[in-house]
């Protein structure tokens, strides 16, 4: 009988050092997890970057005060309206669809890197690239101060109106 108090102890100090073992391993993991993409900054605001591998500088995906269209939203979709030309092809062939366009808003209000992020069909991805491309100038983007790169997405629309 004396035995079988012997072994319930030393079943008791086994798991003891298991959970030990477990809560460390755990600890580990998260004292020397690696580092989230979204990075907070000093004041607790949320920004997104990554490297430029042509310049080797920070692009933002989201900063304190985001690129802006001269004269806004409205005049974005003024502009695009006004600038897009449905293309006679995907006209005839009944092709609808909405092209979004990724580009960078440089320091000085330029668009670099412009290029189709969500295709639809190839004459309507080459009028939307035409008329991003011709854009004019828009306000920078701004963080901590300064002045600051920023990948930004536009979508362009293409609808058909319905024969009445």
């Amino acid at each position: 009988m004396s035995m079988n108090n012997k072994q319930a102890p030393n079943l008791f100090a086994g798991f003891k050092c298991l959970l030990f073992a477990i809560s460390a391993l755990v600890l580990l993991v998260i004292v020397f997890a690696p580092a989230r993409a979204n990075a907070q900054d000093k004041r607790g605001k949320t920004t997104q970057t990554h490297k430029d591998t042509t310049t080797g500088d920070k692009v933002y995906e989201v900063c304190e005060q985001m690129p802006i269209f001269e004269g806004g939203d409205a005049a974005l979709l003024k502009y695009l309206t006004d600038s897009v030309k449905y293309p006679e092809l995907a006209k005839k062939h009944g092709v609808q669809g909405r092209v979004v366009i990724d580009f960078i808003v440089e320091k000085d209000g330029s668009l670099t890197d412009i290029k189709v992020l969500r295709p639809v069909d190839i004459a309507l991805d080459a009028e939307a690239l035409r008329v991003v491309k011709g854009m004019p100038k828009w306000i920078p983007g701004c963080h901590d101060g300064q002045l600051v790169r920023v990948e930004y997405n536009v979508p362009v629309s293409f609808r058909l109106k319905p024969l009445e």
